[in-house]
């Protein structure tokens, strides 16, 4: 299996000894956000944002599994003709997470992650402002559901997220369901949901989010594969709402 989930939540099959994956993917996220006050007037307003996303797994032993990830992108926030613009890093990653049983049924592991969000963002995207660090610990527990005539298997990921600034904690339940037809091709549906603990302090960010994500993976060789989706937001609070597509690259070494 190239990989049991998406780049967005760890995998609980560790990778093995040595082992390298890298995923490289490009995102474009827009956000209508309606109409605004100015002083030229109502005017419509909305948010774009171009990232890089970079996230790395390494096999560190067959059940110590390193990580991390790095987003770097361009914002634009509009207000009719009006534009503000901003680059940088919007969050880096790293963790460690270890294998607690592993089965040809099922595997378990637990994470603890380090997380530096910025402050780039033109607005509009609160989980982007941050003035400190997070402290993220996890449980991952998947499942292979059938392996014929085609493989099906589940990963599931529940974790507690300590936001070491003004911004409110956060509860996190991330799942992916996964088809897989042939050795050519891998469909993903992954479901993430983000519920704040509304424990921030004035002027902290405090929101809500669901979202959910189907992409295709296409294995052109044993060691490379092609990802193509779009990532849906259909829930939130304190947050506008949007939609992301990406197309990216999955090398393994």
């Amino acid at each position: 299996m190239f990989a049991a989930s998406s780049a967005a939540s760890a995998s609980p099959w560790a990778r093995a000894n040595n082992e390298l994956i890298i995923i490289s993917r490009a995102d474009y996220f827009k956000a209508d956000l309606g109409p605004v006050n100015t002083i030229n007037g109502i005017v419509d307003s909305h948010f774009e944002r171009l990232i890089s996303n970079t996230y790395v797994e390494y096999g560190l032993t067959d059940t110590i599994t390193l990580g991390g990830k790095a987003l770097y992108g361009t914002s634009w926030l509009t207000r009719g003709g009006a534009t503000e613009t901003a680059s940088g890093f919007s969050e880096v990653e790293a963790y460690v997470q270890h294998q607690v049983f592993r089965s040809p049924i099922h595997a378990g592991a637990v994470r603890l992650a380090v997380a530096r969000p910025a402050n780039f963002a033109s607005g509009a995207r609160p989980e982007l402002q941050s003035n400190g660090i997070d402290m993220d610990v996890s449980a991952l527990y998947g499942r292979n559901i059938i392996n014929t005539p085609v493989k099906v298997f589940t990963a599931t990921e529940v974790g507690y997220r300590k936001r070491i600034s003004d911004s409110a904690d956060h509860i996190r339940v991330d799942a992916t369901i996964g088809l897989e037809p042939s050795e050519n091709f891998l469909f993903l549906f992954d479901f993430f949901s983000t519920i704040s603990m509304q424990n921030e302090s004035v002027g902290g960010a405090d929101f809500d989010i669901v979202k959910i994500q189907p992409s295709l993976l296409w294995r052109i060789r044993p060691m490379w594969a092609f990802q193509v989706g779009m990532t849906e937001e259909i829930s939130g609070r304190n947050i506008s709402t949007g939609r992301t597509y990406f197309f990216g690259l999955w090398s393994r070494f």
